[in-house]
């Protein structure tokens, strides 16, 4: 059984992961700079492509590479997705290796383009105004898109939450598995203390967890 942890010692810990692992929301793409990270209407969808991507079985290195060529396509913008085919579609996903599930994914992108244009007129911003700013409605909403199950809502939140105050703080559910495994604790109103409740941070902090478990190096950051 893993000794409790002191808030000293997780104070050091939730250092050390943002420090190293900390990632920008879109991180490996032309938009992870956080000078660009505000909540226009083409982040915003970004982030929905990254959550859908992310939240399927295949490896680390191609979903990146996959996000990676779908903003390269300009698929975060909605009058580009709106107007793609869906063989344009599984053609740029199997240029990113997503081959698994590039037929399912095609569909889906297309069902997501035509839920933000005919619900949101455009801007997924609107379903944070349909939500009233809250989270559990928010997530509501989102599983209204296809291929969008509770971990992409997850992964979603992780981001999201750098441009949208109000979904801090917010961890995905393999992460907090990760933050108690090297001594940090589960509690994530402490964790946004400890992060000076920025949610710009926070948002950081929740995909460093995902790097510390994606690359198995839980043992550096327990070690401390």
């Amino acid at each position: 059984m893993m000794p409790a942890h002191t808030p000293k010692d997780a104070a050091l810990k939730i250092s050390k992961v943002l420090n190293e692992f900390g990632r920008s929301p879109l991180h490996g793409t032309e938009l992870a700079d956080p000078r660009s990270l505000k909540p226009r209407p083409e982040i915003v969808l970004a982030m929905a492509l990254d959550a859908l991507i992310k939240a399927r079985p295949i490896s680390h290195e191609l979903t990146q590479k996959t996000i990676k060529v779908l903003i390269e396509a300009g698929y975060h913008d909605i009058n580009v997705l709106s107007e793609t085919t869906w063989e344009d579609r599984t053609m740029v996903l199997q240029d990113g290796g997503y081959n698994r599930y590039r037929e399912q994914g095609a569909t889906n992108l297309g069902e997501l383009a035509k839920l933000v244009v005919e619900r949101y007129d455009g801007d997924l911003n609107n379903l944070l105004k349909l939500a009233d700013g809250k989270p559990h409605k928010a997530r509501i909403l989102l599983k209204e898109i296809r291929g969008m199950g509770d971990l992409a809502v997850e992964v979603f939140f992780n981001n999201v939450q750098s441009i949208w105050p109000s979904f801090a703080p917010s961890i995905d559910s393999r992460s907090l598995k990760t933050a108690d495994e090297i001594g940090i604790g589960t509690d994530v109103d402490e964790i946004y203390n400890a992060l000076e409740q920025d949610p710009m941070r926070m948002s950081w902090f929740a995909n460093g967890l995902s790097e510390v478990r994606l690359e198995r190096r839980q043992d550096v950051i327990e070690e401390l």
